[in-house]
């Protein structure tokens, strides 16, 4: 698995599309406080500060950017290998196709990470240049810990959407779309069931996101349920990587056949 993880990640190094994901972050946090000056110009009045702006680069990274970023580049690592016809080399080796897909996956999880520590570095430099107040090292470290803890919970819902359109030639970027109007719902579940149990708003509650405070929720969320909508989403990826391995596995007895068929043929 080493191995693979190493390889899949000298050609993320490769990839132009990375470029999409470290530009859309770098404009979270600007687009966020744009849009608080478009709404609310008199903010500075309303004491908009660090913590405020934190919340909403939390908000803007798990709604939009990171499902459109993170399904776009680990569907686009899945992709390539049929597009360039590699696969079948890959699959040349003592790799089963599901442990290829898994490390394609724990690749694009690593990268949110990496993308987290990324968006804090980039909100600090905004509310700096912005002249924010509030910013403490207490702050830093909790509201840093929220914005990674939300970008690791946001991959772990884009998984089965990466497998799903990774593994349509040519999907992924219809994949990236659909991941963002699944975020963009988050917006009107305020109370109910699928306030907490629904993954996207799963990942920010299990992130110590204040639901209530920022998107308007009438009832307190609950963790249990957000533990179930995550559970859920990755007993769906899991289901997606047998389906692989089977579709995988029959396409190789295909091709089998073929070859038996065409050896009779000719020796006739």
């Amino acid at each position: 698995m080493w191995s693979i993880l190493k390889g899949e990640w000298r050609k993320l190094r490769r990839c132009q599309i990375l470029l999409v994901g470290i530009v859309a972050l770098a404009l979270c946090p600007v687009v966020q406080y744009g849009t608080q000056l478009i709404i609310n110009p008199e903010m500075r009045d309303q004491n908009f500060d660090f913590v405020k702006l934190f919340a909403n680069v939390i908000w803007g990274n798990t709604q939009i950017f990171l499902p459109i970023s993170l399904v776009m580049i680990g569907g686009w690592l899945i992709d390539r290998e049929n597009t360039n016809d590699t696969m079948k080399n890959l699959l040349t080796v003592p790799v089963s196709y599901p442990k290829l897909l898994g490390g394609k996956l724990i690749v694009t999880i690593f990268l949110s990470l990496l993308f987290g520590i990324y968006s804090v570095a980039i909100t600090v430099l905004t509310g700096l240049i912005a002249g924010l107040d509030g910013l403490s090292a207490a702050v830093l470290l909790q509201q840093g810990v929220q914005v990674v803890a939300a970008a690791f919970n946001t991959s772990l819902v884009c998984m089965p959407m990466i497998l799903i359109f990774g593994q349509m030639r040519g999907a992924y970027l219809g994949g990236s779309l659909l991941t963002f109007f699944l975020g963009y719902c988050i917006l009107f579940f305020k109370s109910g069931f699928l306030l907490s149990a629904y993954p996207f708003s799963a990942a920010l509650i299990l992130a110590g996101f204040d639901m209530q405070a920022y998107n308007g929720a009438t009832q307190a969320p609950s963790v249990l349920l957000a533990v179930v909508g995550i559970a859920a989403v990755l007993v769906l990826t899991m289901a997606v990587l047998l389906l692989s391995r089977r579709s995988k596995k029959a396409g190789n007895n295909k091709k089998k056949k073929v070859k038996k068929g065409r050896g009779r043929r000719r020796a006739g």
